[in-house]
Formats: C-alpha cells, structure tokens, sequence
C-alpha cells in the first residue's frame, strides 16, 4: 500500500492531505543537539538514580545528609553501648553464660558486637524495624542480621510473616524464627516508618540540592535572556551563540547591537539556598527527635539537650533492645535468672570533672557507697569489703556518726566497735 505522504510531506505540509491548500511553514534544522541537558551527565544521573529527586526508598530517603546523620547518630551511639546480661541474684554481669558474651561481643563469625548493633540500629532508626536470624548449630548460636532489601513483611491483626529473598531460595520465617526489635507504633503490631513520614520534607531537601548542584554546574551564572531593539544577522547571531558560551564557561561575554541581559533566574543569595537547607535540615531532625545541638552544633544548651538525646532518643531505644532480648532470645529459665541492660552511664556522666563533682557529692550526701560509686559511675571492680558498701561518708578516718558525736563512737555503732 502506497503511503498518503512521505515523512518530509508530513513535517512540511501538515496532515490535511497530500496536496494542502495553505502549505506550512518549513521546519528549522535542529541545533546544538549534543550541547544539552541528555550529554552533560544530569540527566543520565537523574535517570539511574545518582541525583535522586524523589524518597521512593529508604535507600534514596537515607541518601539526604539530615536522614543519614540523623540514623547513623542513632546507630553509632546506641550499638556502641556495653550490653551487659546481669545475674538478678548477685546483681553482676552473668559469668560462664554463651548467650551473653554472643549478645556482646561477637554475635556471628564475621561480625563481632560493635559492628553488629550499629547495623541493626541503623535499619531500625530508618525503617523502624530490624530482624535477625538466630541460627543454631553444633558449635553454638549464631545471630544474623537479615538485609531489609531482601525482607518482605507480612503484616497481620495480630502476627507477621517474614518473607526472605536467600541466597539460594526464597524463605517463609514466622515471629518464632526471628529476633526483632521495632519502634514506635499506632496502636497495631506494624511500626510507623519515619522516613516516609518525612517524605515531603526528604524531597524537598533533595530538590534543593539538586538546585545548588545545577547551580554549581553553571559557574553560578543565573539564566536570562537577551533583549534588542535592533535586528541581529546571521553573523552577529553566530557571534552572540559564541559568546554566550564562553560565559556560561566561566568567561566573559560581548554584547553589542545594543542587547541586553535581563536575569530571570534568582541566584542562591536571593533564593535563600542556605537558609532553606538549614530550615529543612531543622525539620527532617525533628522525625527523629534530635536536640537542635547536634544539628546546629552552635546551641548553647548543648549539655542540656545531649541530655535529652539521652532521655528521648536513646533511653526508648535501649529499653526495647533490652526487652526484646529477654523476651525473644531468653527461655523461661533465663528469664527468671537473667535480666538485660544496655549501660546508658557512660552518655550521663559528662566530663571528668562533672563525674568527680558527682561523685562527691553522692558520697557527702550519704546515698552512695563507695562500691555505688565505682561500678554504677566508673564500671570500675568492687571492693569486697564490708566499708565499701557503707554508704556513710568517713571524714578524718572516722565514720560519719562518730564525727558527728565528737569523736565519740555513736551508741547505734558501740556494739559494733566492741566485737571489732
């Protein structure tokens, strides 16, 4: 079959027929077809997700600076912990016990505890859920952490079913194959997922720095255009093309014919760039409840809001780690013996002159014994001597009491210096 017309017709005559009654005007040759935006590596990065623009993982949401410091603070801070499994009756770390010292130092073959709490906090502090396989075999358990790539999670009204992506084959795992910990949630067993929460505040952070890379790309030369009253030939125009790309180069550009250059495209000072990253940083901060100190750096209640750190980030997060443990991990033997803390002391103490401060007046104040004050605030050995668990203060050599009395034995304590 004959075609009506061929491709040229089409582009030059329209399509009302082979013979038109009023002929189009003629097309004009394409220009400039390898110095744009498909060759200069944007829109390639944009298309492979290098530049991304959007938070449609938790991939691309984590790859926003405030989101990654954000989870890696949570992660660094909290998997560097001591992780300690305390014997209830004695009130010190379990001895001879496999399960703790896996918990604490070395979960897996390749992993040992500050590598392996660290990773799970991280997809915890950014999915809001982390799962881990405890695998046991004829050498002892093993735990390993699931990937969240590989992880698909069946939600139901009350259970889950997890669906991993192995190496080798597929797996269906229920909630007694698996050791997790989760975050908070809205009154059902699926947790809230902060990064898509913070979705609109993530992408718009991303645009922005799209915006100042575009910018940074363009030599921080603001797009426009050129206005003349005059008419410019062929000759002039070719100039003006030339001209125009040595400044966008970096260069300097001639206009003459009378042209000017109208700006149409604000620069990043009168954009407000810097104060728009610093305002979205301040937001995305805020889904995970970070003092404004550690985001600023600049607050002068710095001590105050690591405090807070402490209190409404890391404190939630330990005592859930410490619960799942014993609940999901211990038999109800263990339970009843052993009983799981993650040391927060270390976060509270302050500098060393803060901590001598303390304990000095803990042990003035009579409510610390000097053994309190050595393994509670220093993680220091007890001393296995009936003083060291006297919480009154001696001055002079002499108990408080005799001091108090003039020197003089006081008469609750007379019985007591006679035997001795």
């Amino acid at each position: 079959m004959r075609a009506v017309m061929t491709a040229d017709q089409y582009y030059r005559q329209g399509i009302t027929g082979s013979n038109p009654a009023v002929p189009m005007a003629s097309r004009p040759e394409p220009t400039e077809v390898t110095d744009g935006k498909m060759t200069d590596g944007r829109y390639w990065g944009e298309l492979a997700g290098i530049y991304p623009l959007s938070a449609a993982t938790a991939d691309e949401a984590a790859k926003a600076s405030a989101v990654n410091f954000c989870c890696s603070l949570i992660a660094e801070a909290i998997g560097s912990l001591p992780f300690d499994v305390i014997d209830i009756a004695t009130g010190k770390p379990a001895e001879d016990f496999a399960l703790a010292d896996l918990l604490s130092y070395a979960p897996n073959p390749f992993q040992v505890g500050a590598e392996f709490w660290p990773a799970m906090m991280f997809t915890a502090a950014l999915r809001n859920i982390a799962f881990a396989e405890p695998v046991a075999h004829a050498d002892g358990l093993e735990m390993w952490a699931l990937d969240p790539l590989r992880t698909h999670v069946d939600w139901k009204d009350r259970g889950f079913s997890v669906t991993y992506q192995d190496d080798n084959a597929t797996r269906v795992m229920g909630p007694g194959d698996l050791f997790w910990i989760t975050g908070l949630a809205d009154s059902r067993l699926r947790p809230l997922t902060p990064w898509k929460m913070a979705r609109g505040s993530i992408e718009f952070a991303l645009a922005l720095e799209h915006q100042g890379r575009l910018s940074a790309q363009n030599i921080n030369r603001p797009g426009g255009v050129l206005q003349s009253d005059q008419e410019l030939g062929d000759e002039a125009f070719e100039r003006l093309q030339e001209s125009m790309r040595r400044w966008r180069a970096g260069g300097n550009a001639i206009l003459e014919q009378g042209l000017k250059y109208e700006v149409v495209q604000t620069d990043n000072s009168d954009s407000q760039l810097m104060e728009l990253i610093d305002q979205r940083t301040m937001e995305m901060a805020r889904y995970w409840r970070m003092p404004r100190s550690l985001i600023t750096g600049n607050s002068k209640n710095s001590e105050q809001e690591s405090g807070d750190f402490v209190r409404w980030v890391a404190r939630p997060w330990c005592r859930r780690i410490e619960q799942a443990v014993r609940a999901r991990l211990f038999t109800p033997e263990m339970r009843a013996r052993y009983k799981v803390k993650v040391n927060l002391d270390g976060m509270l103490r302050g500098d060393s002159a803060t901590q001598a401060r303390n304990a000095v007046l803990y042990r003035t104040a009579g409510s610390h014994s000097i053994n309190d004050v050595r393994v509670n605030m220093h993680n220091l050995p007890r001393i296995d001597e009936p003083w060291a668990d006297d919480v009154r203060e001696p001055l002079n050599s002499n108990r408080a009491a005799d001091t108090m009395s003039g020197g003089e034995t006081a008469p609750q304590d007379k019985d007591t210096a006679t035997n001795d």
